[in-house]
């Protein structure tokens, strides 16, 4: 059985204004501060479903990821780890990114959540720490966005 981590928050912006800033697969180098880069190999468009991105942080850590889905009409997408420097801790993961519209506010709930391997030796500090490390990355988002998509 899979292990899942996810975490979701508010941003005060209409869904179209948020979509447009997520859906590039490369959305993370523009709007969270710790990574230092991403790379899409091979000269893909980062809305190219099969494209790869390598990621690096500005710690070092390096992470390839291969986008698998990309739907406007639901505003989400996934991709699956390729590989990680250092190794990841699960064997496999398929992360997915979330949009839904807020018919109140008419802001947007981003949800971002992950399905691990079943193979992680402690779970119960694994699933907190990602849960933690994705809500940090929606507040990152969310900051940059509300600063440029005023």
């Amino acid at each position: 059985m899979a292990t899942r981590a996810s975490a979701s928050l508010v941003i005060p912006l209409p869904i179209d204004s948020v979509w447009k800033e997520l859906r590039s697969f490369n959305f993370p180098a523009r709007l969270i501060p710790t990574i230092e880069s991403c790379v899409i190999e091979d000269g893909k468009s980062p809305q190219t479903v099969g494209a790869v991105r390598v990621l690096k942080w500005k710690t070092g850590e390096v992470r390839k990821d291969t986008l698998i889905e990309l739907s406007d009409q639901y505003r989400s997408m996934s991709w699956e780890l390729i590989e990680a420097a250092p190794p990841s801790e699960a064997a496999a993961a398929i992360t997915s990114l979330k949009c839904y519209r807020i018919t109140e506010t008419n802001g947007t709930l981003v949800e971002w959540s992950c399905d691990f391997s079943a193979d992680i030796a402690n779970k119960s500090a694994f699933v907190p720490f990602h849960q933690k490390a994705f809500l940090q990355n929606l507040v990152d988002i969310r900051k940059s966005l509300t600063e440029t998509c005023k």
